[in-house]
């Protein structure tokens, strides 16, 4: 009822069982009153045709004399009875042989004769009996009586019925105000504790149990739901804690080996090979960004914001939560709804872990990579002995992260090379930045077999190491100025890595190349390198 909508529940509870008292006691007041009535109109139809059976046999010999005024005196005696209104006897012919009417009554038009019977009619009892003499009917008597007695003792019932309904009224508004609070108690403090919860996002709270009745389960479930959600948001809390704190900590790391290796590539000649490998560190650190970001967007997106809407319902239904919880479809759904709160709440929490150990993942791929750039970071100028498929496989490890976040697929074609006595930094600069601009020529293509090829030959005293892809190609008119200082075909590219690989392998003795068929159809750069045999470099 909208008018008891707003309501509280404490009052429609108190309303409702005293509604509930009242209509029950009417109900068995009327059925009392109804039988009464019944059973009063029955006693009254019996004493009425007792004394009509009586009047009429007295009325018998009259008849059979034809003596009006005798059976007129005889019909005189219900003087005695003052309910009865008037009677008559019929002859045998059906003809009115004498009547009676009461003193200040209106004229009676009496109704013909019928047979045995009686009928109430106009708020009166008609009451037919035949008149017999020595066991024969000789005629028949009419009594007519009202209704007064029934009608006085209905009044007077419904004066106790008055009474008695409103002393049970008064009586069952006292016992609901009392009774009501064993259901109205729990459900309020149910009902504070979560306005509690929504208002100051406090999920320590707790409510209090009254009993293992249903409310108590409600109460059960509450909590153990809050407990969950705290659970959780701790673990959230602590990861994110972990993740900002681990975060800064890598950073610092970073910052101070990026300044170490800064350093180290002044004194050793080695700035341009510290770009690249930074470059690589960028991209690793790409992964580490969109892993936080991740990280943080499922704890925005996470479902311990669903609780709102549960402390809403709860909230928004206070005033009826029980009716709520008992009957209502929506209602009926919170066990449920909890259920998959915590399940949703866990699948966040195995996400976040996921992340946080790809996050760890990357962040052990940077240190490795700084870790064996610092290894090559020695004093420039020396030459020493190599294996020259070492140092491709350490070129194409540094790359290694790039290849498979933008799937190229790397082929090995490795020949046997003796060792080589040279500047092992500058081809390492060199290999880094051909494969790094072979991953771009790849991702730029949009195909969907990026392929990279490392060949390594040897032949004719030099060692032949090539770097071929299938990415965007080179138009010939580019093919001349690639090796210029300055010149890119790529959006970002700051020109410098070609011409600086290119002066690098002038500088040990060989030359860098490059031979591409056109656009879209690849591009091969080839590393050509004298090689001097251990012996000779001592000479």
């Amino acid at each position: 009822m909208p008018l008891f909508q707003n309501t509280s529940i404490r009052r429609k509870q108190t309303l409702i069982m005293t509604l509930t008292s009242s209509v029950v006691l009417l109900l068995a007041c009327a059925a009392f009153v109804a039988y009464d009535t019944v059973t009063f109109r029955r006693e009254l139809v019996e004493s009425v045709s007792v004394l009509a059976e009586a009047i009429g046999n007295n009325c018998a010999a009259a008849i059979d004399f034809n003596d009006p005024k005798t059976a007129q005196d005889t019909l005189a005696a219900l003087h005695a009875n003052g309910s009865i209104i008037s009677a008559c006897v019929y002859s045998r012919n059906g003809n009115v042989f004498a009547s009676y009417q009461r003193d200040a009554s209106p004229p009676f038009a009496f109704p013909a004769q019928r047979d045995d019977g009686q009928e109430f009619f106009g708020g009166q009892l008609h009451l037919f009996r035949p008149v017999k003499q020595q066991g024969v009917a000789v005629g028949t008597i009419f009594v007519a009586s009202d209704l007064k007695d029934i009608s006085s003792r209905l009044m007077r019932y419904m004066e106790i019925v008055g009474l008695v309904f409103l002393a049970s009224l008064l009586v069952a508004f006292v016992l609901s105000s009392q009774l009501q609070r064993l259901v109205c108690d729990p459900i309020l403090r149910l009902a504070q504790v979560a306005r509690s919860v929504a208002l100051e996002k406090n999920y320590s709270v707790r409510a209090a149990k009254q009993g293992d009745d249903e409310l108590g389960q409600l109460v059960d479930g509450f909590n153990e739901m809050l407990a969950q959600i705290q659970a959780r948001d701790t673990a959230l809390q602590t990861a994110r804690d972990n993740l900002e704190r681990r975060v800064e900590e890598r950073t610092r790391e970073l910052e101070s080996i990026h300044r170490q290796l800064l350093e180290a590539s002044r004194r050793g000649g080695m700035a341009e090979i510290a770009t690249n490998v930074l470059h690589n560190v960028g991209n690793v650190l790409n992964s580490v960004n969109i892993s936080t970001g991740l990280v943080i967007e499922k704890l925005g997106k996470s479902r311990a914001s669903s609780l709102a809407r549960v402390v809403g319902l709860l909230q928004e239904h206070a005033h009826d939560l029980g009716e709520f919880v008992t009957n209502d479809a929506r209602g009926k759904h919170i066990p449920a709804l909890l259920a998959q709160l915590s399940e949703h709440l866990m699948a966040d929490h195995a996400a976040i872990a996921g992340e946080l150990d790809s996050l760890r993942r990357n962040v052990e791929h940077i240190k490795e990579i700084v870790a064996m750039q610092q290894n090559y970071a020695t004093v420039g100028g020396v030459r020493e002995m190599i294996n020259v498929v070492t140092l491709v496989e350490d070129s194409m490890r540094i790359n290694e992260g790039a290849f498979s976040r933008h799937n190229v697929e790397v082929i090995r074609e490795f020949e046997n090379v003796p060792p080589m006595n040279v500047e092992k930094h500058k081809i390492l600069q060199i290999l880094v930045n051909l494969m790094r601009n072979a991953k771009y020529a790849c991702d730029e293509s949009m195909r969907a077999d990026k392929r990279l090829t490392v060949r390594v030959a040897n032949g004719d005293g030099r060692v032949r190491i090539s770097v071929t892809d299938n990415g965007v190609g080179i138009p010939p008119e580019n093919l001349t100025r690639i090796f210029n200082h300055g010149f890119t075909t790529r959006a970002g590219g700051h020109g410098f890595g070609l011409h600086s690989g290119a002066l690098a392998a002038k500088e040990m003795g060989g030359s860098l190349t490059v031979q591409s068929d056109g656009p879209g159809k690849g591009a091969a750069f080839t590393l050509e390198l004298p090689c001097p045999t251990q012996e000779n470099t001592h000479e």
